[in-house]
């Protein structure tokens, strides 16, 4: 897996670098959309996820 990755990403860079933007949108939206319909006892946990998630895309 990790040699088919190296070779789109040797190959066709925007490619690769609009699909792992693809990846990040899609984990966004399903914590913005599991937090939407969370209950709010489970609010808190989800928000530091999300968190923890943004917190690790500022470090790269």
């Amino acid at each position: 897996m990790w040699a088919v990755l190296e070779q789109v990403a040797v190959a066709a860079p925007q490619i690769f670098l609009y699909v792992v933007g693809l990846l990040v949108v899609m984990i966004l939206l399903s914590l913005v959309v599991s937090l939407h319909k969370a209950e709010a006892a489970e609010r808190p946990e989800i928000i530091r996820a999300l968190a923890e998630l943004m917190a690790f895309w500022k470090k790269r």
